[in-house]
């Protein structure tokens, strides 16, 4: 299927570049990209959220958490700041219990308030989770999409089970080239299954052969020569870093991200007491970075998002 979506990327280059909308030509090959997990829209973690937080903070804190709002809360913040970003990957947006979706017991589902509220152009969707607790994983874009389809793939390794992760591949133009963007959430709490989930992805971009690729989600390891144990309070995944090569695995891709030291700036994880870095963007060798950070002021979900500033610097399609 990935090489049907990507033969249908080349006709729907040369059909838009030989139109009269000239929008495309008119970008740069800049490409601004964002990655949150979402929590389900339950909101950073309460205890570590007020740890440390003066008592008016606290308030607005304890406030926001009762609304229970936070898919709200995101999509606002997402359409304040969409002329930041291109492309934004979202993990872990619910999507219903026991088959019954929101929508059925009153609410909007979570995915359309960031397909309406959030302002981009287009909305991918994957969904993943199992039967009794269904969420998806989302890709907010403004690029052109190239393609009717995403690469929608279910990984190997179910958590407890049960719960199936997955990632997303889809092709869009930038300026006059096609680019292929892609966002995962990967298992939590086995190096083992995480492992073989970044296997499974590597098969996947090495069918696409040398092309632009940049790879975002919540990887859930630390990055090599990080520490691996020793994160004070926290779930059940702090245990799990040990003889983890997941980074690795996708780095013999061709994938790299910037070098992360284990230290405050790079950490995304958890909200409120950021100890470890989870979330990461990567990318091919076809990309320059000029900027790629993360985002401490960002207190809407338990993982702090990390955004980053490319530019396309290879343009051979």
């Amino acid at each position: 299927m990935i090489t049907q979506i990507a033969s249908e990327a080349l006709r729907k280059r040369s059909s838009l570049l030989q139109s009269h909308d000239t929008q495309p030509l008119l970008r740069e090959y800049r490409l601004r990209c964002l990655t949150i997990n979402t929590h389900r829209g339950q909101g950073p973690k309460l205890p570590f959220a007020l740890a440390g937080a003066k008592e008016e903070e606290a308030q607005r804190i304890e406030l926001m958490h009762e609304t229970r709002a936070y898919a709200y809360f995101i999509s606002e913040w997402l359409n304040r700041h969409r002329q930041n970003y291109d492309v934004v990957a979202l993990q872990e947006v619910f999507n219903g219990v026991l088959g019954v979706s929101e929508k059925i017991i009153g609410k909007y589902r979570q995915r359309d308030h960031y397909r309406v509220l959030s302002g981009f152009d287009s909305v991918l969707e994957h969904g993943v989770g199992f039967a009794g607790f269904r969420y998806q994983n989302l890709m907010l874009s403004q690029l052109p999409k190239l393609s009717e389809q995403a690469y929608n793939h279910l990984l190997p390794g179910k958590v407890f089970f049960l719960a199936s992760c997955g990632f997303t591949l889809a092709p869009f133009l930038l300026k006059d080239s096609i680019i292929w963007i892609g966002n995962t959430h990967l298992h939590a709490y086995s190096p083992e299954s995480r492992m073989r989930q970044a296997r499974s992805i590597a098969q996947v971009l090495r069918k696409l052969g040398d092309v632009p690729i940049v790879f975002m989600g919540d990887f859930n390891t630390v990055a090599p020569g990080c520490r691996i144990e020793k994160f004070g309070k926290g779930d059940i995944d702090r245990y799990n870093y040990h003889d983890d090569s997941t980074l690795r695995i996708l780095e013999d891709t061709g994938l790299r991200t910037v070098p992360h030291d284990d230290s405050l700036p790079f950490y995304t994880y958890p909200t409120g007491l950021p100890n470890r870095t989870l979330d990461y963007i990567m990318f091919s060798r076809h990309w320059h970075v000029h900027d790629y950070g993360v985002l401490h002021d960002f207190t809407l979900s338990d993982h702090y998002p990390v955004y980053a500033d490319l530019e396309l610097k290879t343009r051979n399609n």
